[in-house]
């Protein structure tokens, strides 16, 4: 295990490694081979999920589970998870005439894309309804191409935003009404092509959808995973259930299985072998125990590139929590675990979170700085410089001494408060002279309003000098993993020569191929729409292919 202050190994630039692919047999396709195909050259063999990887999730050995199977039922497509992929894919499955079984493993449908805000399309009727001036396809790829060092597949993102717009198309002909198209967050989004759901609520699109998939047949079953993939002569047949409910286990035979499990942020094992990001201290939001994954590794899946959805975070509290808020998204003084300032915190501003996050993890440890001025102003002056989703600049946190006093006193040892600044170094475990010496050289910055270090913005630089002072160390937080499972571009699985694993799909976050290290929120709502986006295209794929 990698140590346990380091966040990431090797260069230490960005937010995921290169992932070895896992293969326990070769399994190549006796159907006809999509001609679309983007399968990963670079793909390695692997030993499969780790016994940790696998315990942390729900998934169980076929030959096992296959012994307590008291039932089969049959159907044309049989769909794991309910958010916009496997939804998405239930219903335009149903609509071309397919008898479709959908199985979440929670009580609520919709996962993580319930808590989403909108998504990215290009080129839709609501764009051109309004009059949105629109880019041309090839500057989004620039704008990709240059943010990623030149290393997606421009191939597949010339794909997705042909079809993103008719994606949003899809959803309002099936009667859904978005909000507006705009911009996401002001300066963040590059491009106006954020589709903002109702509400701005995730949960109303997958409502919507829900709504659609029964009134087409879409038998959908909750709190009933799949936990096992059925195999024959190495080609999936169909999955093995487990019915939480009443701990029964049936199977569903199927002529395609259409994984949409939602990542594995809750899978610290998988991430760790996934990804080079250190767990030791992480925290998530997501639900998602890597299943689809860990499934299709068992019958010979290539795993690809994963990278992370990322925040930080304080160890002990949720993102939501103010300490959190306060710490972890307010653009204050950032020092390392030698006491030297590093980057342009107000990066959290103008770049949202992810290279934000990139700079913070760059180093081993990464602390928030400030003095009683900055809690009393949070708590009941001006309030917060930046915020997230109901914190907005100029709220106040009226828990965040609580907060901060709290953990201070739970000994956790990620929290400090001192009367000097050499005294809070010493409590930290770091150098008081040098990082004295880069307060009072920020303070300094502050008295002249000009950041010529890091070029933070004037209306950020706020100086840390009246007592107590508090250093809070910001952790790694997995808003959700991107990537995971080797597919070409019809969603097929492949294994890790690039042949097609007969009979099995993956659509969503575990399918999503067109980031390398690094999200993009220049083009806003793009992970989401890719999730819709492939489900649409896994489900005509397989009617065409095996229900013909």
């Amino acid at each position: 295990m990698m140590d346990r202050r380091h966040f990431l190994t090797g260069t230490a630039l960005g937010l995921a490694g290169l992932t070895g692919a896992a293969a326990l047999s070769a399994c190549t396709a006796s159907a006809p081979a999509p001609a679309a195909d983007n399968a990963d050259k670079t793909a390695i063999p692997a030993t499969g999920p780790s016994d940790e990887a696998r315990a942390a999730s729900i998934v169980e050995r076929e030959a096992d589970v296959a012994a307590k199977a008291t039932d089969t039922r049959e159907c044309d497509i049989v769909i794991l998870g309910s958010g916009a992929g496997g939804l998405g894919a239930a219903v335009k499955a149903a609509q071309l005439g397919a008898h479709v079984i959908l199985l979440e493993k929670g009580g609520e449908l919709g996962g993580s894309t319930s808590g989403t805000e909108g998504m990215f399309g290009w080129g839709s009727t609501l764009q051109h309804e309004t009059n949105v001036e629109m880019p041309l396809v090839a500057e989004l790829i620039e704008e990709e191409l240059v943010y990623s060092n030149y290393r997606i597949d421009a191939a597949l993102w010339k794909r997705f935003i042909n079809a993103s717009g008719k994606s949003v198309d899809w959803l309002r002909e099936l009667g859904y009404q978005f909000d507006r198209v705009d911009v996401y967050k002001g300066q963040i989004s590059a491009f106006k092509c954020y589709h903002w759901w109702a509400e701005e609520k995730g949960a109303t699109m997958i409502a919507a959808l829900a709504d659609k998939a029964r009134e087409l047949g879409v038998e959908i079953i909750t709190q009933t995973p799949g936990v096992a993939l059925m195999t024959d002569a190495g080609k999936v047949r169909g999955v093995y259930a487990h019915n939480l409910a009443d701990n029964s286990y049936f199977a569903v035979e199927a002529a395609a299985t259409i994984v949409g499990t939602g990542g594995f942020g809750l899978n610290n094992p998988l991430i760790e072998s996934l990804t080079a990001w250190d767990m030791t201290f992480g925290t998530t939001r997501s639900t998602g125990t890597g299943d689809g994954v860990i499934m299709a590794e068992d019958v010979g899946a290539g795993t690809y590139m994963t990278s992370i959805l990322p925040r930080t975070a304080v160890e002990g509290y949720t993102v939501y929590d103010e300490i959190a808020i306060g710490c972890c998204d307010n653009p204050l003084l950032f020092l390392n675990e030698n006491g030297d300032r590093f980057m342009n915190e107000g990066t959290y501003v103008t770049s949202y979170m992810a290279l934000y996050v990139n700079s913070i993890i760059s180093q081993k440890k990464a602390y928030t700085v400030f003095d009683q001025a900055m809690v009393d102003r949070f708590m009941t002056g001006e309030g917060i410089l930046s915020g997230w989703r109901k914190y907005k600049a100029g709220a106040n946190l009226p828990e965040f001494q609580a907060q901060l006093d709290e953990c201070v006193a739970s000994g956790r040892g990620n929290v400090f408060k001192a009367d000097t600044i050499e005294a809070l170094a010493e409590a930290m475990g770091v150098d008081a002279q040098n990082m004295k010496a880069n307060v009072d050289r920020y303070n300094a910055l502050c008295a002249g309003g000009l950041d010529e270090d890091y070029l933070k913005g004037p209306e950020f630089l706020i100086p840390v000098q009246t007592g107590p002072f508090y250093a809070v160390r910001q952790d790694p937080s997995v808003t959700n993993t991107i990537g995971g499972l080797d597919v070409n571009y019809d969603n097929a699985v492949v294994n890790i020569d690039g042949d097609v694993i007969e009979g099995l799909y993956c659509v969503g976050v575990d399918a999503c191929k067109l980031y390398k290290e690094t999200y993009n929120y220049a083009m806003s709502g793009g992970l989401v729409s890719y999730c819709l986006y492939s489900g649409l295209n896994a489900a005509e794929h397989a009617v065409t292919t095996y229900l013909g």
